[in-house]
């Protein structure tokens, strides 16, 4: 038998290409996969890619990997949660701020959850980095590798190896992206298919919107001072 290996799973095409190449290489493979979640109920990514990422962790669990499924804090509860210390004691956080790569959405919930899930003894994390990936090699360790760089695996080899084997989530033909669907990089598009698929988020977002509205005034979600509701779909 090989190393034991946790892998940092997203549903996206290097990673998933990554627990395979553990598998074929008899590691014993702990796959760990944060989703974000709106409420306790509504997953925070389009429902196709959603299914998807149940679906191929159960097929990962019959190739004989471990697979654990995290959430964490949810998106309603970031927003409405309040600050327990500090100048800003007592505020409600609101909406994430976009800045790219500092999202506290991301820092609360997928960073936190992810840390806190025991998968028990491994020799290293695989963090799903492609061999062309230049400018994210500085992030690998010793204790931080990745098989593909490791095999020399390209991002583009990795896209047609889960295509060849039905690993390419259905939600990429039709976004480049996924991720939490409120995200103001995601497209209007992909809000709007998040709002068809779960209709039930309708009125809690615009519960959260008004909550916002009275403790947080100035502060939108969107970029340009948009709400999701009055942009996306009639309120």
């Amino acid at each position: 038998m090989g190393n034991v290996v946790k892998v940092s799973w997203s549903g996206g095409k290097d990673s998933s290409c990554a627990v395979m190449q553990h598998i074929y290489a008899n590691n014993t493979v702990k796959v760990v996969c944060y989703i974000p979640m709106f409420t306790d109920t509504i997953p925070l990514i389009t429902k196709v890619h959603y299914e998807f990422i149940l679906e191929t962790a159960e097929r990962f669990r019959q190739l004989g990997a471990e697979v654990y499924i995290v959430t964490g804090m949810t998106y309603y509860c970031y927003v409405t949660h309040r600050s327990t210390r500090g100048k800003f004691k007592g505020r409600a956080f609101g909406f994430p701020g976009f800045i790219r790569g500092q999202c506290g959405f991301k820092r609360d919930s997928k960073l936190k959850a992810l840390a806190q899930c025991d998968v028990g003894i491994y020799e290293y994390e695989d963090i799903g980095i492609a061999a062309d990936e230049i400018s994210r090699h500085g992030q690998l360790t010793p204790q931080k590798r990745s098989i593909l760089c490791e095999l020399g695996i390209s991002e583009k080899q990795a896209w047609v190896f889960c295509k060849e084997h039905q690993l390419l989530s259905p939600h990429y033909d039709l976004r480049k992206r996924d991720g939490c669907a409120l995200c103001p990089n995601a497209p209007i598009l992909e809000r709007q298919r998040w709002f068809q698929d779960y209709p039930e988020a309708v009125p809690v977002v615009i519960e959260l919107q008004e909550f916002v509205k009275r403790e947080r005034p100035g502060q939108t979600p969107l970029r340009n001072y948009r709400w999701f509701i009055e942009e996306d779909i009639a309120a």
